[in-house]
């Protein structure tokens, strides 16, 4: 977790109107999720990093050419389980911002067409986000690296994957432009 410095406060004051906020960012692969929220300069916004990078590099490092596809649900549950942490991770900001929510398993597994480990669905119903900002396939920055394997048209499915597991669970998706980073921000910023 990140702590981000302030940045432009008086335009955002309405952060403080809010009791402790939980956003998550998710969507396709390669969409510019992670990019944005690294640009996040705020410091009412505690912000979490995406772990599926860090343990996909780990695993590959032991050998595991595309570890979550070789064991999708031992990968799962270990993303969930760090995913779960950082939802409960108390932070003194206002806003908790995800790169990533503990939902984004489950749709990957729906996906996949796994079985899904005994307790997620109901962690999942318990435990949601107040607001979901969904970033939508992007071909023009889309990249692929040794941990983002997916193709573009996979990009395209788990994002249909993603904004039906959310939307089963009572959140409202808010799709992010296809814009520069700096007009991506000043919206999440002014739909938070």
């Amino acid at each position: 977790m990140q702590r981000y410095s302030f940045g432009n406060g008086y335009k955002y004051r309405h952060l403080y109107m809010f009791e402790k906020q939980k956003v998550v960012f998710t969507g396709a692969p390669a969409s510019g999720k992670t990019t944005l929220l690294n640009s996040v300069n705020h410091a009412e916004i505690s912000c979490f990093d995406e772990v599926s990078r860090a343990v996909i590099s780990a695993l590959q490092a032991k050998g595991s050419r595309r570890p979550f596809l070789e064991n999708p649900l031992a990968f799962s549950e270990a993303l969930f389980e760090q995913r779960l942490h950082d939802y409960f991770e108390e932070t003194t900001t206002p806003v908790q911002l995800y790169d990533r929510g503990i939902h984004d398993v489950v749709a990957y597994l729906n996906e996949l067409g796994a079985d899904m480990p005994c307790g997620m669905e109901s962690d999942c119903k318990n435990f949601t986000y107040d607001k979901v900002f969904i970033f939508p396939p992007w071909e023009a920055i889309f990249k692929q690296d040794k941990e983002r394997i997916e193709k573009f048209n996979e990009s395209i499915k788990l994002h249909r994957a993603l904004v039906e597991t959310y939307t089963a669970f009572g959140m409202e998706c808010i799709e992010v432009p296809r814009v520069s980073v700096v007009k991506r921000l000043t919206f999440i910023l002014e739909n938070l």
